[in-house]
């Protein structure tokens, strides 16, 4: 087979530069086009269901929240393997599917099975977002000289965290440190003994009366006029002015039996750059199967609107983390690493070939497999990083074409100075026909192939099937 082809190069020769310059434009291109990123994401199918449920200790969770979401995720499509933690006030179950699993109709199918587990009255579980544990791609810090970490916080909660959920490709942004802000009423236990008003009376009548209410409508003039009342609360007065009681006739208001303040909820954590112990960070975590490049830019693009547009002079968006500093360091990496091998392999070859030009023929070999590959990994949408061609091994792609120019070299020696046709008996007819068993297994010498079978049947036989990492 393969002195046929060698047979039907040589007498095609202009078919095999046509064949040869369209693999070259079409790997360009491919290459250009390729997503770019510093390693893979050899993640499973993931869906993740979060359940807070406040005050209640991490045995009541696990009793009463966590088990039940388990019974009733047993049995989906799919499911590999299932787990879960149960913390204070926290539930997490986690769910791994099959690698061919489409992640959307993993989170479908979870999402139908969720809306029937049996939690407590008031507890509803979400689904974290979509993203893998490699998605983190940006991280900044919020900078202000004037404003508190309260103050920060409220603008990242309500401003910075809907902005960049809005660029497309972005899963989440989770923000860290400063204080959440609360409106706090500080009772006095004495004049609510006095009035005697609990505070399970207080707290329904803060809820009834912080909404707004529709009076239908009515006509006058030929006109329809809308009836509706404003109860909606706006500041601290407006709480202090709540009416909880009468007593002899007379409203009792939030201001009579305590003070409304502003307030922060209990810390439960702490973050600090440098030298501020105390900043609002803010983490955006990328959708999976997105490009890094493309949710970067999108990124990029919205911070610098956010600083020049959105946000109040004093306040500006540091980034100090960004995915593309590293893909440009892998990049850089692997073409280091590409050129300096190739350049390698041309200067080993031209000490064992003695010859630059059948040197030269073989080099060939790397950048036309290279561009070869480029186009099969478009093709199946494969992003190019460390796994996919930053481990190329240049003796295996070349061992072949060292086999065969070699032995053509020492067939044209043997023939110097003599004229010879592309026939049956023609020396590169005889060359290939002598090595064309040694063309398919390069490598399978007896010093080789047990080597290989050691290292590679293991990673052949785990399970599961490592299909992300072996993919490429």
């Amino acid at each position: 087979m393969i002195h046929r082809i060698v047979q039907s190069a040589l007498r095609q020769r202009f078919l095999v530069l046509m064949g040869t310059a369209f693999v070259v434009v079409i790997g360009i291109v491919a290459f250009q086009r390729m997503p770019v990123d510093a390693y893979p994401d050899l993640s499973p199918p993931m869906v993740e269901i979060i359940t807070q449920w406040p005050g209640h200790a991490a045995e009541e969770v696990e009793r009463l929240v966590t088990l039940p979401i388990e019974v009733e995720m047993n049995g989906i499509p799919r499911l590999v393997f299932m787990r879960s933690i149960s913390l204070y006030g926290l539930s997490d179950v986690i769910l791994t599917f099959e690698e061919d699993t489409d992640a959307y109709f993993a989170r479908q199918v979870t999402f139908e099975r969720l809306s029937n587990a049996n939690v407590p009255s008031g507890v509803t579980p979400s689904l974290a977002p979509l993203f893998s544990p490699s998605g983190l791609v940006y991280r900044y810090i919020i900078e202000s000289p004037d404003r508190s970490p309260q103050e920060l916080k409220t603008i990242e909660d309500w401003v910075l965290e809907r902005a960049y959920r809005s660029v497309p490709g972005v899963a989440d942004d989770s923000g860290f440190g400063g204080t959440v802000m609360q409106y706090q009423v500080l009772l006095d236990p004495a004049r609510i003994y006095g009035y005697h008003i609990t505070v399970p009376q207080l707290v329904q009548a803060l809820s009834a009366n912080n909404a707004n209410a529709g009076g239908g409508f009515y006509s006058q003039g030929g006109q329809f006029y809308y009836v509706r009342g404003l109860g909606l609360v706006r500041d601290t007065k407006d709480i202090g002015a709540v009416v909880v009681a009468s007593v002899n006739g007379a409203p009792v208001r939030i201001s009579d039996i305590g003070e409304v303040t502003i307030g922060h909820a209990p810390r439960l954590g702490e973050f600090g750059f440098q030298d501020n112990d105390d900043v609002v960070e803010g983490v955006i975590l990328m959708r999976r199967g997105e490009q890094t490049q493309i949710v970067l830019k999108g990124v990029e693009e919205k911070t610098r609107q956010l600083n020049e547009q959105v946000l109040p002079k004093d306040v500006k968006v540091r980034p100090y983390y960004d995915r593309s500093d590293l893909v440009k360091l892998t990049t850089d990496t692997v073409e280091d690493n590409l050129l300096r091998g190739m350049v390698l392999v041309l200067i080993v070859l031209v000490f064992f070939l003695v010859s630059f030009r059948a040197a030269l023929i073989t080099a060939l070999t790397i950048p036309l497999a290279l561009l070869f590959s480029f186009i099969i990994l478009h093709a199946h949408d494969i992003s190019a990083n460390l796994l996919s061609i930053g481990a190329i091994d240049f003796g295996i792609i070349i061992d072949g074409t060292v086999v065969m120019v070699e032995n053509i070299y020492r067939e044209l020696g043997l023939r110097h100075g003599t004229e010879y046709k592309c026939t049956r008996s023609s020396p590169l007819r005889r060359a290939t026909s002598t090595v064309r068993f040694s063309i398919p297994w390069p490598s399978s010498s007896p010093a080789t192939f047990p080597s290989m079978c050691c290292t590679d049947l293991p990673v052949g036989f785990s399970t599961p099937w490592p299909t992300p990492c072996l993919l490429p």
